[in-house]
Order: structure tokens, then sequence, then C-alpha cells
């Protein structure tokens, strides 16, 4: 292949410069703005770029880079700032990376969530709290998500992983209800696209949602305590309390005071796998093991920074890939990009005949 150029994110460069370097590619290296980035589209002949998914590449851009351009990768979830329709209009290829940490915690989520509401773990014989040491307990436990029949979720905080698990939930529960402290980020980034688009989640005041939930599933990030003491006095469901969030944002002193009055229901929280492995578990976790209606399970995914380099790796030599060997792995568009060859097969018959009808297609 005569060009062999890349134009990679300056955020991402340490991550993959590596790959492109063995692979025989010219990186340039840019802070990607529209002002910077459509001048040298136009200009070089690169055949490939790699961005974050806050970086916007609109049909003029595209239209600019030319024929040379023939893949773009996209790091992170959000593929909302790139056109895919003009990108296969103009030949190119999308890429994303594979979904990571918000589906797996989301999964978590909505496992402990049904653990913690089933008839089987209400009505165990034990007096302790219940500690999971792998993922693969809760996935083998036969529990079918429709225990949440009747029931109102609530969220608090409204990020990436409360929407995957809201989408998830919906068809089984009631209604999903939510809080979010920047509500206006969470609609410019998940319904702003598509503002006739009923969102999954009903958003509420904070007090509206400890009030109504049979389920709280708390997805906060930073140092903003949740239930500082006074606020589970809302709660007139007696909910269920799940946290999968890595930050300690929880206030636990005044968890473990609302279970102790009978005022939640049961409550599941996460720890890393290494402390539940070791069995070194925090001085706070010690008074809920004396509660038998409490779960702790590990956490889910790995820590940020790896995912983060494993992600953008593996998209950059999915690009790679895809420009020496035709590689569609983690592409968004591969049936408007790609010519496939459609010929008949015959499964009924050896030869070609009129009266012979092809019953499927292959590629």
């Amino acid at each position: 292949m005569k060009n062999r150029r890349v134009l990679l994110d300056s955020e991402l460069s340490p991550l993959v410069l590596d790959l492109f370097q063995e692979a025989k590619f010219e990186a340039d290296i840019i802070s990607p703005k529209k002002r910077i980035l459509r001048p040298l589209l136009e200009l070089g002949d690169y055949s490939a770029i790699l961005v974050r998914s806050k970086v916007s590449i609109n049909f003029e851009m595209l239209e600019s880079a030319g024929k040379h351009l023939r893949v773009i990768g996209v790091f992170g979830d959000d593929i909302t700032k790139i056109d895919i329709a003009d990108a296969s209009r103009n030949g190119i290829l999308v890429k994303v990376t594979e979904y990571g940490n918000s589906y797996e915690v989301a999964n978590l989520a909505a496992r402990l969530m049904v653990k913690l509401i089933s008839r089987a773990f209400r009505t165990r014989d034990s007096k302790k709290a219940l500690i999971v040491q792998t993922l693969s307990e809760l996935e083998n436990d036969g529990l079918t998500g429709f225990e949440l029949a009747n029931l109102v979720v609530g969220l608090i905080g409204c990020g990436n992983v409360a929407q995957v698990v809201a989408t998830e939930i919906r068809p089984h529960c009631q209604r999903v209800i939510g809080y979010d402290s920047h509500l206006r980020t969470v609609y410019e980034n998940f319904h702003q696209r598509s503002p006739l688009e009923k969102p999954v989640i009903e958003y509420n005041q904070l007090s509206e949602v400890l009030e109504h939930s049979d389920v709280i599933s708390i997805h906060t990030a930073g140092d903003e305590k949740v239930f500082k003491g006074k606020e589970l006095y809302f709660a007139r469901n007696r909910p269920f309390i799940v946290n999968t969030s890595r930050s300690g944002n929880i206030d636990y002193s005044a968890l473990l005071q609302a279970l102790s009055e009978n005022r939640v229901r049961g409550a599941a929280i996460t720890l890393p796998k290494e402390q539940l492995r070791e069995k070194k578990l925090p001085e706070w976790v010690q008074p809920f093991l004396k509660h038998n209606n409490v779960i702790i399970a590990p956490c889910a995914g790995v820590p940020a920074s790896d995912t983060r380099r494993k992600q953008a790796r593996r998209l950059a030599r999915s690009l790679i890939d895809y420009l020496d060997h035709k590689d569609l792995s983690l592409a968004v568009n591969p049936m408007d990009v790609v010519i496939w060859k459609r010929e008949p097969r015959y499964p009924l018959s050896r030869g070609k005949t009129r009266s012979t009808v092809p019953i499927f297609w292959s590629r």
C-alpha cells in the first residue's frame, strides 16, 4: 500500500504510536480542533484518523479528505460527533472501541438488583452477609430479571453506566426514574441528537427518586456524598440499595444506620477483587457482615487507566489490519462501505439450471 499516513489525537498517541511505527506508518500528532483538522485533511494524504469520541468530524471535513482517507477510529462509546451516513457515502469505514467498563458495570448492577430482591436470597438461612468471590456466581444463579416486575427502579447519577442499566432493565420493571445533579450535561450527551425520542429514564428530583423507588442504584462520580443522613428518611418504600461505583461517594455510616433501623430492605456493595480474594476487608465493611440482607461483590471491569490503554491499542491494531488485510472488526458501517459479492448457492442441486431457485445467499 503506497499511502501509509495516519493522523493521531495527541492524547492517544502515547498509547498507540509504537504500533503504527512498527507497521511502517508515518504518524502526525495533533490536537484535533476543527480549524486545524480540516486544513490538514485537505493538504495531507492520510489513510487513517484516530481521535477521541469528543472530536467532531463533519461532512465538509470528510469531503476535503479526498479519496485517500479510508478509515476513522473513534476512541469511546459515543459516535454521535461523526455522521456515519456521510462517512459511508465517501467510502470511509468507521471503527469504534468495543464497549468497555460501562457495560460490564451496568451488567453487574442489574444482576445485583435481581439477586438482592430475589426470594431465594431473602429467605436463605444464613445470618451473615453474602460474599460473592467471583462474578460467575451471579451469572449462574438462574435469575432472569423478571424479579423486577412491577417495581420502580431509581438511578442516582445518569451517566454512561446508568443509561446502559436503564436500557437493560426497562423491559422488566414498571418504571426507571433518575436524578443527576448535572442534568444539562446528561441531556447534551445522550438526548440532544434525538430530542423527539423519549428517554428511557424519567428524570426527577432526588427526593422523588427516594420516595418512589423500590430499588436504588448509585452511579455517581466525584467527591459528592450520597445519603448524608436524613435523605433516606424520604425513602417511603424501604428500597434496596445497590452501589457499584469505585469511588467512595456513598455515606456508608448513613446506609448502615438505615439497615439497622429497617428503613432499607437490603444493600449490595462492591469491593476490589484483591480485597475479597485475600480476605482483607476494610474496617468500614465489618459492620455490614452482620446483616444477612447485604451482598458484597467484586468490582466489575478493570481500573480506568488499564482499560483506556487496552482499548486504544486494540482499536489501533484494528485500523492497521483493515488497511493491510481488510479486517472489519469494531466497524459500525461495514455493509455500507465494503463491496459485497453476492453469489447464489444451490444446495439442492449441483447444476445451475433454470428450474433451480437459490434459497439463500452468501458473501
